[in-house]
C-alpha cells in the first residue's frame, strides 16, 4: 500500500506575504509503503488568542479506509478549538483528503504542533462516509477501543514543528505608550463629573435597595420564629376535649364503611397516641405505638384492658392484612373514645 500525507498550519492573518513561509518535509517508513509528509508555516510567530488553521492532505488509495480524530492532543499552548472539517476530491485511482484543524493559542512561549496521528486500512466490512475511488472514512472510535486491529493498519504520522506564541503586549508597549497615569488624574479635576454623579446616583439606589431587602427579610425571620416558637402547653381538659372532637370528626367520615378500614384505624389509634404523649414529656420521643402502650399500661397498673387491645387491632390492622367489619371496627373506636374521655385519674 502506498501513500503521500502532505500537512500545512496556518497561523498567518490573510494576506501573509508567500516569502515568509518556512517549509519542512520528511519522509517516514510505514509498513505497506512510504509515508512523505510536509509542514508549511505560514509565519512562526502568532498572537495570544489567536486562531490557526492546521491543515493535513491525505492521498488515499483507492478501496482503502482512513481513520483520524475529531480534535488533536493539547499542547502546552495550543488547542483545539473546534472540531474537524473534511472535504474530498479525485486524484488518480484514489482520493485526495484534506483535513483542517482550529487550533488556538492560550499561552504565551514556544509551543510544539499537536501531533496528528491518521491510520489506513482495508475497507473490507467497514460503514463510513464515501470518498472518491471507493475509500471510505471510518469511525474514529473504533481506533480509541480496539475495534480494529492494530496489525491491520498503516500508521501515517504526522510530523510537528514549534509555534512562538507572543504576548499581546510587546516590550515597545511598557516602555512607549503604556504609562501610568498621574495621580492628578485620578483624584482631582480631571474626572468625569457625569460619570462620577451617575455612579453616585446607582450607589444610593443599590443602598436602598439593599436595605428593603434586608428589612424584609427581618421581618419574615421575625414572623417565622413567631410561627415555629412552641405553643403553650395546653391543659389536660382541652386536649382530652381536641382528643374527642378528632374521634367524633373520623368517625363522621365513614372510612370504616367505605372499605378503608385501615386508614379509619390509622387515624383513630394516632388521635390517641397524640393523647397520650401528653401525659410525659419524654413521651414524646421516638417510641413506637407499642412501646407507648407498655409505658401507659405500666402506669395505670393495666386498669384499661379495652384501650390496650384496640390499639393493639390497630396495630395490626395498619401493617398486617387484618380488616374487621364496620361494627367491630366501630365498637374498636367506641373503646378508644370511652377512655380518652374516663382517662382523667390518670392526668399528670
Amino acid at each position: 500500500m502506498l501513500f503521500t500525507v502532505t500537512s500545512a498550519l496556518v497561523v498567518a492573518p490573510a494576506g501573509t506575504p508567500a516569502a515568509w513561509r518556512v517549509t519542512a518535509q520528511s519522509t517516514a517508513q510505514v509498513p505497506g509503503g512510504v509515508a512523505d509528509a510536509a509542514i508549511t508555516l505560514s509565519a512562526d510567530t502568532v498572537g495570544l488568542g489567536d486562531v490557526l488553521d492546521f491543515s493535513v492532505a491525505v492521498r488515499v488509495p483507492a478501496g482503502s479506509t482512513i481513520y483520524f480524530p475529531d480534535t488533536v492532543a493539547t499542547t502546552f499552548a495550543l488547542e483545539s478549538f473546534r472540531a474537524v472539517t473534511w472535504s474530498a476530491e479525485s486524484a488518480g485511482d484514489g482520493a485526495l483528503l484534506t483535513l483542517r484543524y482550529p487550533l488556538i493559542a492560550f499561552r504565551v512561549g514556544l509551543a510544539p504542533v499537536p501531533e496528528l496521528d491518521i491510520y489506513i486500512g482495508a475497507s473490507a466490512g467497514v460503514d463510513g462516509e464515501r470518498l472518491p475511488g471507493g475509500s471510505i472514512v471510518g469511525p474514529w472510535r473504533d481506533i480509541e477501543v480496539g475495534t480494529v486491529a492494530s496489525a491491520s493498519l498503516t500508521k501515517a504520522p504526522v510530523p510537528s514543528r514549534d509555534v512562538w506564541v507572543a504576548s499581546v503586549i510587546v516590550a515597545e508597549d511598557l516602555t512607549g505608550t503604556i504609562e501610568p497615569r498621574p495621580p492628578a488624574d485620578v483624584l482631582g479635576p480631571g474626572w468625569n463629573r457625569p460619570a462620577v454623579a451617575a455612579i453616585v446616583a446607582l450607589s444610593m439606589v443599590l443602598l436602598a435597595v439593599a436595605r428593603s431587602v434586608a428589612l424584609n427579610l427581618l421581618q419574615g425571620r421575625r414572623s417565622h420564629e413567631q410561627v415555629d416558637s412552641p405553643p403553650v402547653a395546653d391543659s389536660s381538659s382541652v386536649r382530652r376535649q381536641k382528643a374527642l372532637d378528632e374521634l367524633d370528626r373520623i368517625l363522621a367520615l365513614g372510612l370504616h364503611t367505605e372499605g378503608r378500614t385501615d386508614e379509619f384505624y390509622e387515624r383513630s389509634s394516632t388521635v390517641v397516641r397524640t393523647f397520650v404523649e401528653g401525659f410525659e414529656a419524654e413521651w414524646r420521643s421516638s417510641l413506637t405505638s407499642s412501646e407507648l402502650m407498655s409505658r401507659l399500661e405500666t402506669r395505670t397498673n393495666g386498669s384499661a384492658p379495652e384501650l390496650f387491645a384496640s390499639m393493639h387491632t390497630a396495630e395490626v390492622v395498619k401493617f398486617g392484612r387484618l380488616r374487621p367489619d364496620a361494627s367491630i371496627a366501630e365498637g374498636h373506636w367506641r373503646d378508644l373514645r370511652s377512655w380518652v374521655q374516663t382517662s382523667r385519674s390518670i392526668d399528670p
